[in-house]
Formats: C-alpha cells, sequence, structure tokens
C-alpha cells in the first residue's frame, strides 16, 4: 500500500504532530504526494483545533500569502498572535 493511499497511523489516532508533518507532505508535495495546497490548509486547521502551535503559523503563512486560500491579512495575524501566544517563537 503507498503512503498516498493510507494515512500513517499517527494521523489516524488524531496526533497533532502526524496531521502537521502530514500538510507540510501536501504543501511541498513529498512522499509521493502531489502538491495541494489546500489540503495543506486542511490539515493544518485541524492540527492547530489538536493543540500544534506549529500548525497555528503554518496557517497564518498561508493566509498571509494566499496559499491555498483566500488572502487574509488580517486573519493571519490572528493566527501568528495565537501561536505567538502560546509560545511560538517565530510569530512574534
Amino acid at each position: 500500500v503507498r503512503f498516498a493511499e493510507r494515512p500513517p497511523a499517527r494521523v489516524e489516532k488524531k496526533d497533532p504532530e502526524g496531521i502537521y508533518q502530514l500538510g507540510g507532505k501536501h504543501c511541498h508535495g513529498g512522499l509521493g504526494l502531489q502538491k495541494d495546497l489546500q489540503k495543506a490548509v486542511e490539515l493544518w486547521t485541524e492540527a492547530a483545533e489538536l493543540g500544534s502551535i506549529k500548525a497555528l503559523f503554518d496557517l497564518g503563512n498561508a493566509y498571509f500569502n494566499g496559499f491555498g486560500v483566500q488572502e487574509d491579512k488580517g486573519k493571519a495575524y490572528e493566527l501568528y498572535k495565537k501561536a505567538a501566544m502560546q509560545g511560538h517563537v517565530l510569530s512574534r
């Protein structure tokens, strides 16, 4: 079974880090996956809801630059602020 056909166990177990990492693979087209920014945003949103501050930061980048979503600087700043308040250094 190829990776693209079956998600990793960490994703199936709703592990925020695993979901965040899978979002990155969709963003950059890694592990044989086709580049899909909308799917990356969906996965980062799920990871952020499960507590990933790295996902909050990458969502901020997506909204700031309009990658996979409509550009929304206000939403980007909200996401950066939320990540910073939770300890994400680059969000400050």
